[in-house]
């Protein structure tokens, strides 16, 4: 089998393809980007956590205190 050998020119023509096909593709947003840009999404987020953060809190109280409760 003979050997290939490509033009001179074939790789700057394909990498011009390259640039081209990736100057018209779409850029992907990420799902955390998405979720983040947006200003409700935050508000849920913090009030997410503070929800649980709260509930957290009180599970540990009733472990530290519930003994005594009991009695």
């Amino acid at each position: 089998m003979k050997e290939f050998k490509p033009s001179g020119d074939f790789i700057s023509k394909v990498m011009n393809k390259v640039y081209a096909y990736e100057k018209t593709k779409k850029p992907e947003i990420s799902l955390s980007q998405r979720l983040l840009s947006s200003m409700a999404a935050r508000y849920a987020m913090f009030a997410g956590g503070a929800l649980l953060g709260i509930i957290n809190l009180i599970r540990l109280y009733f472990t530290v205190f519930s003994p005594v409760v009991c009695r």
